[in-house]
């Protein structure tokens, strides 16, 4: 059973303990709320139209793991200092946490922006263990990954492994997203 632990704002904050975690980074508005919904199959992350409501990193306890959503990158319209509070959150975590095992670049599968791609190449640089979750493949035909999967890893200069078509609303491939992270956290 997946549960809401707890949002932090800061370090000092996060849980004390050696559990393994996994986190999903992502810009603003691309389904990681949803996703998290889908991987627990309840409701346990708030949900919301409006872009750049995940402010804090969020932690989830998932039976074998922990997951953590981080606030979006990119970030809708914030002023100047939140801008560097929402950074320092997610830095924070991604170079400093011990117990990150693996990283899910949460993607909108319809707009992949330059950001994406330097954020993917920023956390690479860190982590072997980085996968790209192409998010709300429902928007588009059957085919459109299948079609466009060269592209997309000539965009990322990565191989086709790296990346997981999945969508929330329709619960596409979140199986495999699960196997995936089952395998990381083993």
């Amino acid at each position: 059973m997946a549960y809401f632990i707890k949002s932090c704002a800061s370090n000092l904050d996060w849980p004390k303990d050696d559990r393994k975690e996994v986190c999903f980074i992502g810009r603003s508005n691309v389904g990681k709320s949803s996703l998290i919904n889908a991987l627990a199959n309840e409701k346990i992350a708030k949900t919301s139209n409006t872009p750049g409501r995940t402010q804090l990193a969020n932690f989830y306890d998932f039976d074998d793991y922990r997951l953590i959503d981080l606030p979006g990158y990119g970030f809708a319209k914030v002023n100047k200092s939140k801008h560097y509070e929402l950074s320092k959150i997610i830095s924070e975590y991604i170079y400093v946490r011990s117990n990150l095992i693996c990283v899910y670049q949460v993607i909108d599968i319809s707009v992949i922006t330059d950001l994406d791609i330097k954020m993917f190449e920023t956390i690479s640089k860190r982590f072997a263990n980085h996968y790209v979750i192409l998010n709300k493949i429902d928007k588009q035909n059957k085919s459109f990954f299948n079609n466009n999967i060269k592209k997309i890893c000539e965009k990322f200069n990565a191989t086709e492994e790296k990346f997981i078509p999945v969508s929330s609303k329709e619960k596409t491939n979140i199986n495999i997203l699960k196997k995936s992270i089952l395998a990381m956290v083993k």
